[in-house]
């Protein structure tokens, strides 16, 4: 996934889906989830901020149904418990764009809890570097 992701593509503008992996690679934590879809996403949500995590990252490779994981995402957005975070739901069947992120990453789906703040800072400067033209 690190390959995938960081692999510089024509989509963005010659960046890499996301121009951040490599050098935060080490408070990125990449977990394989086999079993179970909430409970793994919740955990992730509510141990981000305390693991001082810029992301974490949920790979499905036994593709559970998808509406279970919009559903498991969406009761984590809707938890007021936790804050500062944002969720990215890569769909490994959907091409093209989501939410405005185009990941390419199609052998999984998968879940990305990031910090709101961190994310925000990232988006910015990815903006100054002409990622998004």
């Amino acid at each position: 996934m690190l390959n995938d992701l960081s692999i510089p593509r024509k989509e963005f503008n010659g960046h890499s889906a996301c121009p951040w992996i490599r050098k935060y690679q080490d408070r990125i934590y990449v977990k394989e989830i086999t079993t179970g879809v909430r409970s793994h996403i919740h955990h992730a949500a509510s141990m981000l901020a305390p693991l001082n995590y810029m992301a974490i990252c949920l790979a499905f490779p036994n593709k559970p149904p998808f509406h279970t994981i919009e559903k498991a995402v969406e009761s984590v957005l809707n938890d007021d418990t936790v804050t500062d975070i944002d969720i990215l739901i890569n769909n490994h069947r959907l091409k093209g764009k989501v939410r405005g992120v185009y990941t390419g990453f199609k052998q999984c789906d998968l879940v990305i809890v990031q910090s709101a703040s961190k994310l925000k800072w990232a988006r910015i400067a990815s903006k100054k570097s002409g990622y998004y033209k």
